[in-house]
């Protein structure tokens, strides 16, 4: 029997490539051009499509959609190849549950500033440059259980979760 996951919203062709411009961390006007939405109004929209998928910020948001199979490549560039702490890992998963530093530090009792410290070193690590990137980069390497992302989703990493889709 597969292992559940929440249902996907229903989105739209501009949803979905919003969402992955947002995954790679694409700056306004790389995803206007992609997207057809103004410049201007990209912030509003990503605001928007956050609300609509239920994220929490848009890194969850990033981490939902390559959980849901919309966002498959984050465009990592320079990976320094080596491997996360337990604690990296604590943090990025916060991340990918739409965690900001401040809620990450409390829940893990470490300062604000240590667990800045602990994002960026983890950015460098994964090759990616932004909160979004790495988000989805946790969920699409297995760095991170689904349950990371919330309430549903089920304690499982994603390729377990496709296996288990796939069997059935």
């Amino acid at each position: 029997m597969p292992v559940p996951a929440p249902v996907k919203p229903d989105l739209s062709d501009t949803d979905v490539l919003l969402l992955q411009q947002v995954a790679r961390g694409s700056l306004h006007g790389e995803t206007s051009r992609a997207t057809g939405i103004e410049k201007a109004e990209v912030g509003a929209a990503v605001v928007a499509l956050a609300t609509k998928v239920g994220a929490k910020s848009r890194f969850h948001a990033a981490a939902l959609g390559a959980a849901w199979g919309l966002v498959t490549d984050v465009h990592a560039m320079n990976p320094t190849g080596k491997s996360l702490s337990a604690r990296h890992v604590e943090v990025l998963a916060g991340l990918v549950g739409g965690e900001g530093a401040d809620a990450i530090a409390q829940r893990l009792g470490l300062t604000v500033n240590t667990v800045k410290t602990y994002i960026q070193t983890t950015l460098r690590a994964l090759g990616v440059r932004s909160r979004e990137q790495a988000s989805a980069a946790a969920v699409l390497t297995d760095l991170v259980p689904l349950r990371a992302l919330g309430a549903g989703w089920p304690d499982v990493r994603l390729s377990e979760l496709r296996q288990s889709a796939e069997a059935h």
